[in-house]
């Protein structure tokens, strides 16, 4: 029961602090993916002092001749629905609305573009005292991914006071196949930036997240190997002290085999052969268990789960945890080889 308890303890918490490593990664990965690996998002602060001094909020439309081009300018507030739910505010003009024709074609140039909604429904929504109602339409993957939550478009004259008070202008490039790399468009608008001398700009793009995720999965390794090494150290530590012990509580037994010719080698193969079972037992049973309440137990997190739960809780550094285990039953034997080499006699006697 104490190996068990020990084994359950250790192997749980390595393979949850495993998976949460996993899990971080595979959480970039999909950013990567879902952001797509030619496109360049650009968000530009404006405050109201931006705005006084005369600051240009269009100095980076100029891009869209590389490929397909939306812009948002989100503003400094929220709108609140008659469904109760709140939505981020996006005023928009003339320049804008080439990325927004998905939407507008449907005849509506007030809308909310909401996945928690059906499509088609009528909204109220007061902002700062003006009422307005917008049609509910699905904003599609590519937008969601930029704008989180719902999301209320407004012709721009109809908030020019909110403008005002400031806004951060979104630019989203899907580049075109023979336009320059994104690598060199992101250094032009730093050009552009460090020229001006004005605004808070940042910029994002798939190489980014890839050199994140390189460096994490390096960081990584590392942890996940010492994690290993820790697990196995602790485990031959414990199992060793637990031996020795039952050892000293069974010398006389043991002692009295051999007296009648039993091996000391049988004794020994007896002592690891038990500790497999019982690490490699509970060790297998532990992980089937973690990765089978998968979801529970990472919604109590309140982490988001990944689907693939094999490849989470079975992959090469789980072996590296099992080994590792092992090898510190192998260890923890050590003391009984030692204690085996006493003489009989002085044991009887």
């Amino acid at each position: 029961m104490a190996r068990s308890v020990v084994t359950i303890i250790m192997v749980s918490l390595s393979i949850l602090l495993l998976v949460g490593f996993r899990m971080q990664i595979e959480k970039i990965r999909a950013q990567v993916r879902a952001f797509g690996l030619d496109n360049l998002l650009i968000v530009e602060n404006i405050t109201e002092q931006d705005i006084a001094n005369g600051q240009s909020s269009d100095r980076f439309r100029s891009i869209r001749k590389w490929g397909d081009l939306f812009t948002a300018r989100v503003l400094m507030t929220s709108a609140t629905g008659s469904n109760g739910r709140n939505a981020t505010v996006v005023a928009y003009d003339d320049a804008d609305i080439v990325g927004l024709l998905p939407y507008l074609r449907y005849g509506h140039e007030i809308f909310v573009l909401s996945r928690n909604m059906p499509p088609g429904l009528l909204v109220d929504y007061n902002v700062q005292q003006t009422n307005l109602r917008g049609i509910a339409l699905d904003p599609g993957d590519r937008v969601a991914q930029i704008l989180q939550g719902d999301t209320l478009f407004v012709p721009i004259q109809q908030a020019a006071e909110l403008v005002k008070s400031g806004y951060s202008m979104i630019y989203y490039l899907e580049r075109h196949k023979d336009a320059p790399e994104i690598a060199d468009l992101s250094e032009a608008v730093r050009y552009v930036v460090r020229a001006d001398g004005s605004g808070k700009v940042d910029i994002k793009n798939a190489e980014m997240l890839r050199e994140r995720l390189n460096k994490m999965e390096e960081q990584q390794t590392v942890m996940r190997f010492w994690l290993a090494i820790i697990l196995g150290s602790a485990l031959a530590l414990i199992y060793g002290v637990l031996s020795i012990l039952e050892f000293r509580q069974s010398m006389y037994v043991s002692a009295l085999l051999r007296s009648f010719g039993v091996s000391p080698i049988m004794l020994v193969l007896r002592t690891i052969i038990e500790n497999v079972i019982i690490v490699n037992s509970v060790t297998f049973g532990v992980i089937w268990l973690l990765a089978h309440y998968h979801d529970t137990i990472f919604k109590a997190l309140k982490v988001n789960a990944v689907s693939n739960i094999t490849e989470l809780y079975w992959g090469s550094e789980t072996m590296w945890i099992i080994i590792a285990a092992n090898l510190g039953i192998l260890v923890s034997c050590i003391p009984v080889f030692l204690a085996l080499r006493k003489p009989v006699g002085s044991i009887l006697e």
